[in-house]
């Protein structure tokens, strides 16, 4: 089998907005050195002086040195036909692939990655990165971060791993399906390969197990693998990409218990790869009036400073999704919802069955009747109640608890207990996070039409 071994020194840390200022190949025929290439690259660009005096390589060496197009040839027949590997492999690919990209050539050869060989293959050292490594085996670079200097290296841990490697994991992460290639370099298989396909919570960890990122996915697995598909030509990516060293997950039995799950993670971690989360305002609510004929009316708003709405959400198509389902539940008119123009028509069925209130077809009595249920309905999402939805088993629900409308928590319980004690529902919840981003969670739940969800006031 046929190797190149790859390393490669550049202006920064983006294959998209960087470019390579100097690679070193040594190529392995059956585990031996058959040849080796250097050279410095013109990378078209300053390289920035923490990168010099990282890598000693400076803006006059590289003046009339050749540029990538000069040397492609070269490169493409040293790497081509071979796997290539390297030291944290994504990231010398990523550049590599991007350049021949821009000459309008597909270059894919298969790689491999020492980070992960090392991990599987050279378990309980304290670090992998290539200069600790080379510590651990008494093996002192000569030139560290130039481009030959760690080559010859990766080159003799590379032989050393093909020593070691009586079960063929080479072969294995050589295999397409493995992922292995695109696995990030310090996160053990195992961790991925034991992941369940159901939806929930995932949550990636950094040195020292430090929470780095929390998502939500409907199914785990594909999510998380989605992660490390694709390129990672981005610099924000490859740094994301090495810092992942753990992963765990939390099943959740319903997209509203992830969505709280996840938000509640961020606010207990605030994970620096997250972005975020944006402090939510509550800027429009619905307001209910009576008109000059007696018809019950309601409107959506901004609202203001001493404007007491019937509730407020965070942005008006909430409201608006929120007031189309009372709307539909309780026969409305759309026009006295202020969900149509007044200078037509209602839409009959859109919004459920308009009974001509509009029109003067049915007494203001009977309308108001089935407004104050629907205005009832609205404020009593200021109250204590719980919402209740599927869980995992037949014999169990997900609930939610909010007490005068301020979340506190969220869990499983079995559907025998009494659903109608505060106290005994207490008993089954984890506490958690009220602030107006859960809200806007909540909100935005009970406004989709669903049947899953069920509201149970307790007061």
């Amino acid at each position: 089998m046929k190797f190149a071994i790859v390393d490669i020194e550049t202006t920064g840390g983006s294959a998209k907005t960087n470019a390579i200022t100097e690679i070193a190949i040594i190529r392995l025929e059956d585990g031996k050195e058959i040849d080796r290439y250097e050279t410095l690259i013109n990378p078209n660009r300053l390289i920035p002086p923490k990168i010099s005096s990282l890598t000693g390589i400076t803006n006059e060496m590289v003046a009339d040195a050749p540029e990538f197009h000069e040397v492609a040839q070269v490169i493409w027949e040293k790497t081509h036909d071979h796997v290539f590997v390297a030291h944290n492999v994504n990231f010398d690919y990523s550049f590599i692939r991007e350049q021949f990209a821009l000459l309008g050539s597909q270059w894919r050869p298969k790689r491999l990655c020492t980070v992960r060989l090392s991990r599987k293959l050279i378990p309980n050292l304290y670090s992998y990165s290539l200069g600790k490594i080379a510590d651990q085996l008494g093996y002192k670079i000569l030139a560290r971060h130039r481009a030959m200097g760690d080559c010859e290296f990766t080159a003799v841990l590379f032989q050393l791993l093909l020593e070691k490697d009586n079960e063929e994991h080479i072969l294995f992460s050589l295999n397409a399906r493995s992922r292995e290639a695109t696995m990030p370099p310090h996160l053990m298989r195992d961790r991925f390969d034991k992941m369940p396909t159901t939806q929930g919570v995932y949550i990636f960890k950094g040195p020292g197990g430090k929470v780095i990122y929390v998502g939500k996915a409907n199914n785990l697995k594909d999510r998380v693998a989605d992660h490390f598909r694709g390129n990672t030509h981005t610099g924000l990516k490859s740094r994301f990409s090495e810092k992942i060293e753990d992963l765990e997950w939390i099943e959740c039995p319903n997209e509203m218990i992830a969505l709280l799950t996840e938000a509640n993670q961020i606010k207990k971690h605030w994970p620096p790869y997250n972005r975020l989360m944006k402090r939510v305002t509550l800027n429009w609510g619905i307001y209910s009036y009576t008109d000059q004929k007696g018809y019950k009316r309601f409107n959506i708003g901004r609202v203001g400073k001493w404007d007491k709405p019937v509730f407020s959400f965070k942005n008006k198509f909430e409201a608006r999704t929120r007031l189309e389902f009372l709307c539909a539940k309780h026969d409305l008119c759309a026009r006295f919802c202020g969900l149509q123009d007044q200078g037509v028509e209602c839409l009959d069925g859109f919004y459920g069955e308009c009974r001509k209130a509009c029109l003067g077809k049915e007494e203001s009595s009977d309308y108001n009747e089935r407004f104050n249920n629907a205005l009832e309905e609205l404020s009593q999402l200021g109250k204590t109640m719980i919402i209740k939805g599927k869980g995992f088993k037949e014999d169990e629900s997900s609930i939610v608890l909010l007490e005068d409308g301020r979340y506190k928590g969220h869990g499983l319980a079995p559907n025998s207990i009494d659903f109608e004690s505060l106290i005994e529902i207490k008993n089954w919840i984890d506490t958690g996070y009220d602030d107006q981003d859960i809200q806007s969670v909540i909100m935005s739940q009970l406004s989709k039409k669903s049947s899953e969800l069920e509201l149970l006031i307790l007061q």
